[in-house]
């Protein structure tokens, strides 16, 4: 059993929807970065429990009998509906054989509180494999944007990149579009041509993932001055400038309201966060845009905000509504 006077070891989980990264801290020990695939039954199917029991296994075997604080923050956890998933971390967790005290939540949840310059205070965007935002203001309000997985938002992502960049290719090939250096780009990154690439990935039990993976075929053309690429990524970014405009509408932002972004598409692609933060000075009028490029590292810092005792105190307009207390192996 863990000692409840020894100091505790913390561990942080950013979980996307392609990989999951892990941060743990044991006192008197080296901090240990991991890197698992995705926990997000959604992307993977069974491989993601599989995966979650290992994640847990892994932090058990790390922390050794020390008291352990942890936050989970996944892409897979519904706000609205979070019982199923909260049942399986536990479950999961449980049966690793780790004993924690933990935060589960959505991936964006953490960014706003462990940003130091936030606070809790402003509006978060990931963009990863999909989309997600969520702001609050300092008057408890919080408000959320996006988050439903690729069939019903997850616009500018990855998977809805993919998928646009996939489409065009097609429509160049059969005569219903513009041609595109897309077609070239598919076919030598992934040996198919683009009606037989479209099938193929269809057929996949699991699609979202091979759509995210042609993403970055999409950057490299606009960045290469491809046309089509660009109207892709063009209205990607502006599908990241309306999620920002529609949670703070529904805020009562301070004067000094800033965004945190976060997510493989805005760190992979420089210069489409620049663009993404130029419009949003341009056209929202925020000057203050913060890039998070280690959100697992983010995440142990919002855990540390909310558990400096090694007690998880979550703030009362986030408790039990965006983010949840879980103890396991007790």
């Amino acid at each position: 059993m863990n000692e409840p006077d020894r100091e505790p070891a913390w561990f942080a989980v950013d979980a996307g929807g392609s990989r999951t990264k892990v941060r743990v801290t044991v006192p008197g020990n080296r901090d240990h970065v991991l890197e698992l695939a995705s926990i997000n039954p959604h992307a993977a199917g069974e491989k993601a429990d599989r995966t979650l029991r290992e994640l847990f296994a892994a932090v058990r075997e790390l922390t050794a009998d020390h008291p352990v604080v942890g936050w989970l923050a996944s892409s897979s956890i519904e706000p609205g509906r979070p019982d199923a998933e909260l049942d399986r971390v536990h479950v999961a967790a449980s049966r690793a054989g780790l004993e924690a005290t933990m935060v589960v939540s959505n991936d964006v949840v953490p960014l706003l509180w462990g940003t130091p310059a936030r606070s809790g205070v402003g509006v978060v965007v990931v963009c990863g494999t999909g989309t997600g935002f969520l702001g609050a203001d300092d008057r408890g309000h919080v408000v959320r944007a996006g988050g439903c997985e690729y069939l019903g938002s997850d616009e500018g992502g990855a998977v809805d990149l993919g998928l646009s960049g996939l489409r065009a290719a097609v429509r160049a090939t059969d005569g219903r579009g513009p041609a595109t250096a897309l077609v070239a780009g598919l076919a030598e990154t992934t040996g198919l041509r683009p009606d037989e690439l479209a099938r193929t990935i269809a057929a996949e039990p699991f699609p979202k993932q091979h759509l995210a993976d042609l993403a970055p075929v999409v950057c490299a053309a606009w960045h290469a001055g491809d046309r089509v690429a660009g109207t892709i990524v063009d209205g990607a970014v502006t599908e990241l400038v309306a999620g920002v405009r529609a949670v703070r509408a529904r805020l009562a932002p301070p004067n000094r309201f800033g965004v945190v972004a976060a997510g493989g598409v805005l760190t992979a692609n420089p210069d489409l966060y620049l663009a993404f933060a130029n419009r949003l000075q341009t056209e929202l009028g925020i000057t203050e845009v913060q890039l998070v490029e280690d959100p697992a590292g983010a995440v142990l810092a919002a855990l540390r905000t909310v558990g400096e005792t090694g007690r998880v105190r979550l703030p009362a307009h986030v408790n039990g509504q965006h983010a949840w207390p879980l103890t396991t192996g007790r």
